[in-house]
């Protein structure tokens, strides 16, 4: 098996996500749970034989 990285989706390979109000304004900064902060998601990809 290969492991392919490439840029969280969730959080734009920043690492973090801005928890915004109804106006637009950024309240607080949180770490992306999907990335774990990393800012890149790895994609396993099984190695043809």
């Amino acid at each position: 098996m290969m492991k392919k990285q490439k840029p969280c989706p969730y959080c734009e390979g920043k690492g973090y996500v801005e928890i915004r109000d109804c106006s637009g304004e950024v309240q607080r900064e949180e770490t992306c749970v999907f990335c774990e902060g990393t800012g890149h998601v790895i994609k396993q990809k099984e190695a043809n034989n």
